[in-house]
């Protein structure tokens, strides 16, 4: 395995293998993310080690921060944990919920409220309490989201907030147009950030001002017919791996893939859906992204940090990755607040205690004026260390 930084390692293995491993399904299959639960470690645990850096990289960015660290990997020695009920948020507690005669699931991820329409009624959500095998139900506001059919994707009041439930049956479209009306994909999916392939190899990342010619294109290919075959897959084909985040359709980071030949692959709706556009389309939107797209840095699938765990006070936690740096001497402490569930459930119940190696996830900044603050922390887990040669 080659050695790279730590943010980087967290935001690929890179996105293909990611989301084929995640999201790609066949037909009849359940989801895989409801099998593996609501598990915000997913993408660590597929990944097995994270490589902090390598001898050509001279630092890493830490939040933001530039780090010298050695050259090891922290490898998560924890999969996913079934919460008990009560260590579990509204989000991961409520998640099922029945509309004519349709099931719809959520993978926990909210919408605006700029992005929800009108209201379509109050329904009972369903939970499920594993631990006491028992059921628990609530009456929720749920509503349309702005251009999407509520046949597929509706929105759910909870606690305040609003959350995604998609009804994610097999049943392909006969076309791409299908795709694009039922899903509102023009305006619910930025296509400006991508990766360009060669085969199996990297050839750099790129971000694009404006989309809008691409989606002019997709427009003019939607009677793309819809390619059903498992087997299916880049292999050697060039191409480009569009990053898929919509808050609408409750996705992050999964992938809309052009290739060279005239496909289209993605795994936005949970299975993974094929289209044939051509050679001249595919060649259209291919060059145009090249040409007008501007060369960036990976983005991290999530900002990370990892460390010793050094105190557990009333409300924060300390982590000192003294025990990662070249230089003892550089060693940073991180405070990061036990004000949200998913952090303090691990200290609380996950049997994470003070000496162990940790990981924390985060979606915010690093606050060095605040004395090295960690800001929007969801995820804390054990991790190991090892060196890069083993």
């Amino acid at each position: 395995m080659t050695p790279k930084k730590f943010s980087e390692a967290m935001s690929e293995l890179d996105n293909k293998y990611v989301n084929e491993a995640i999201n790609y399904k066949k037909k009849g299959r359940k989801p895989v993310w409801a099998e593996w639960g609501m598990a915000a470690a997913g993408f660590i645990v597929l990944a097995g080690m994270l490589a902090l850096r390598g001898d050509d990289i001279s630092s890493v960015s830490v939040g933001g921060i530039e780090r010298d660290y050695k050259d090891v990997y922290v490898a998560e020695s924890e999969s996913a944990i079934e919460w008990p009920w009560e260590y579990k948020t509204i989000a991961e507690q409520y998640t099922t919920i029945n509309l004519n005669g349709k099931e719809y699931y959520s993978g926990g991820r909210s919408v605006d409220a700029s992005s929800v329409g009108k209201l379509i009624g109050t329904f009972d959500v369903i939970g499920y309490d594993a631990y006491r095998d028992q059921s628990h139900k609530i009456a929720c506001e749920t509503y349309q989201i702005d251009g999407i059919s509520e046949e597929y994707i509706v929105a759910v009041k909870l606690d305040g907030e609003f959350y995604v439930f998609s009804h994610n049956e097999y049943a392909p479209p006969s076309n791409l147009g299908e795709v694009m009306d039922n899903y509102a994909l023009e305006q619910t999916l930025p296509l400006d950030q991508f990766t360009k392939y060669d085969g199996e190899e990297q050839k750099g990342h790129f971000r694009l001002g404006n989309d809008s010619y691409i989606w002019d294109v997709l427009n003019e290919c939607r009677d793309a017919e819809f390619i059903e075959d498992d087997n299916w897959g880049e292999g050697d084909r060039n191409y480009l791996s569009f990053i898929a985040t919509s808050d609408a359709l409750g996705i992050y980071k999964r992938v809309f893939n052009v290739t060279e030949d005239g496909y289209i692959w993605t795994n936005i709706l949970d299975y993974a859906y094929i289209f044939r556009i051509g050679q001249e389309a595919a060649d259209q939107i291919i060059s145009y992204a090249v040409e007008n797209g501007t060369e960036s840095e990976t983005e991290p699938y999530n900002a990370s940090l990892a460390g010793t765990l050094t105190e557990i006070a009333d409300g924060y936690i300390l982590v000192d990755d003294t025990v990662l740096c070249s230089d003892e001497n550089d060693g940073m402490t991180f405070k990061v607040y036990l004000n949200d569930l998913r952090i303090s459930r691990c200290i609380d119940f996950g049997g994470i205690g003070v000496g162990d190696i940790v990981v924390v996830c985060f979606t915010g900044d690093i606050d060095t004026d605040a004395g090295n603050v960690v800001e929007g922390a969801f995820s804390l887990s054990k991790g190991t260390i090892s060196d890069s040669g083993e």
